[in-house]
């Protein structure tokens, strides 16, 4: 089966928006976070996560012929062959997706936002490649 452009779109556009929602929120201070803020950061960076995987489960599968066994490695798959030079980043948004998902009475919220103040710009690289690639 051929790379479907609907299915690539459709991951596209909830990546980004996961994107934005998490940005929106860490524009306020930690502090200023009530619980449902908090939950929400955690919401979104695992809807962004299953998003990205299943994103790069169909291009894995379905662009490269290769059947990944896992998230972490249908992300590093796809960003090596993609040449996108912060894999181990992805890796780490998947790392955390399973932390919230297996362990969440682990998780320290402060810490996640800490880590959303960074950008997204390796999702955002990983997203145009897949759309010069395959969107073109």
């Amino acid at each position: 089966m051929p790379i479907d452009a609907d299915v690539l779109r459709k991951r596209i556009d909830e990546i980004r928006y996961s994107v934005k929602e998490l940005q929106r929120i860490a524009s306020k201070e930690f502090i200023e976070l009530d619980v449902d803020k908090r939950y929400a950061v955690r919401y979104n960076i695992i809807v962004l996560v299953e998003s990205l995987a299943a994103l790069c489960l169909h291009v894995g599968v379905e662009g490269f012929g290769v059947r990944p066994t896992s998230y972490k490695q249908a992300v590093r798959v796809v960003a090596e062959r993609l040449v996108v030079g912060c894999v181990g980043e992805l890796e780490w948004l998947v790392g955390l997706r399973n932390l919230l998902i297996q362990r969440y009475w682990d998780v320290e919220d402060e810490k996640i936002y800490q880590s959303l103040k960074a950008n997204f710009k390796c999702v955002e690289e990983l997203l145009a490649k897949v759309e010069e690639v395959f969107l073109g």
